[in-house]
């Protein structure tokens, strides 16, 4: 009888731990995987056109500066601060998921990423 009190009291222990790591990582400030911090890297748009599909488009992003600068107007994509896990190289990744609104005669501007400390840059056209 004694033994099965100090199984079930270690079992519940345990248990116990278990759920609390569980519970605890759960609310964990976003990080970048590598260094426990963000680290936030610039990318450019460097597609065809102003296309909703173009710019919403990963591989069209780099981080080469583009010509002309950005100046903040909501007309075209121009450049993205984002969190360095959504780059492959110097390219975003797919999972940047970005989102894009139209401003004028089908010609967009990005709005929103799966990164919800980006910051977007857009420009005149």
């Amino acid at each position: 009888m004694k033994n099965s009190k100090k199984i079930s009291s270690g079992f519940l222990a345990l248990v116990f731990g278990i759920a609390l790591v569980f519970t605890q990582s759960a609310f964990k400030n976003p990080t970048s995987a590598k260094s426990g911090k963000r680290i936030p890297v610039t990318v450019y748009y460097h597609g065809p056109d102003f296309s909703q599909a173009n710019v919403t488009t990963e591989s069209n992003w780099n981080t080469t500066p583009n010509t002309g600068g950005c100046d903040s107007e909501p007309e075209v994509a121009c450049a993205v601060t984002i969190d360095s896990d959504y780059l492959s190289g110097s390219t975003l990744r797919t999972e940047a998921d970005l989102q894009a609104l139209e401003s004028t005669s089908s010609r967009y501007y990005i709005s929103g990423s799966d990164d919800p400390s980006a910051v977007y840059v857009n420009k005149t056209f």
